[in-house]
């Protein structure tokens, strides 16, 4: 099997995970997702992580006017975890975030979701991509709209985690376009959402039921379920993969 070593940024301890009292780091479900694409494709990861302190906190890196012209929003922390990266021996690298409400249009329209995702996707590839630097290869890893969309696609691994298939609610068709007022529990606000579902089996929506979710999730599911945002990062992990042999 082919090996490959990589570094790992995430938003907070529900996607990427979280350092322990004792440095230990505790992976989080997107890192179970990375893990099961990496066996897809036969590849062996060594997953290191950057800290948020160090990305997007109080010890974050500081950037040059040269760098940062023509930057904003995620482009910026996306632009620190690549200097990171790069200045702690990584050639390459997943950065992680959301994509939340959509700026402009519905956020259950399809063609404006997409539009908002690509704005997004965009944005975080034009900090990974600032750097000069010949040997760095970093992609981006963006649910749209959140974490829970893709925890939502796969009917089987709730049966394979909590003994049956979800059915007094059901999995949305279409999870990445769910949402709702976060402030109405019976909306489809994708947090909400998943609380509803895990409640018809007595549990909460707490991390430890995300990282069982997830290992437990097929990724051809996903890629079916969640082709605008899952099946990109896919394609980009293939291209990562490619560049490590």
């Amino acid at each position: 099997m082919k090996k490959m070593k990589l570094i790992v940024y995430g938003e907070g301890p529900t996607d990427y995970g979280w350092r322990t009292t004792s440095g230990e780091w505790k992976a989080g479900p997107v890192i179970y997702l990375i893990r099961k694409c990496a066996k897809n494709l036969k590849v062996d990861l060594e997953i290191d992580y950057a800290d948020k302190k160090n990305i997007d906190g109080s010890q974050r890196i500081k950037l040059g006017i040269r760098h940062t012209r023509n930057m904003s929003g995620k482009s910026l922390p996306a632009l620190r975890f690549t200097m990171y990266a790069l200045e702690n021996g990584y050639t390459k690298g997943i950065f992680y975030c959301d994509t939340d409400k959509i700026s402009d249009g519905k956020n259950t329209k399809e063609s404006d979701c997409k539009k908002h995702f690509e704005n997004l996707y965009n944005d975080v590839l034009k900090g990974l991509q600032c750097a000069d630097s010949k040997i760095w290869v970093g992609i981006p890893m963006i649910a749209l709209k959140m974490i829970e969309c893709w925890l939502l696609a796969d009917e089987e691994a709730y049966k394979y985690c909590f003994g049956s298939k979800p059915v007094k609610v059901h999995l949305p068709h279409k999870p990445e376009l769910i949402w709702g007022e976060k402030s109405v529990i019976n909306s489809d606000y994708p947090k909400n959402y998943i609380k509803r579902v895990l409640k018809q089996y007595g549990e909460e929506s707490d991390r430890d039921n995300f990282i069982n979710i997830a290992e437990a999730t097929r990724i051809n599911i996903l890629l079916e379920k969640c082709p605008i945002s899952f099946a990109r990062f896919y394609d980009d992990f293939i291209r990562l993969a490619r560049a490590s042999f």
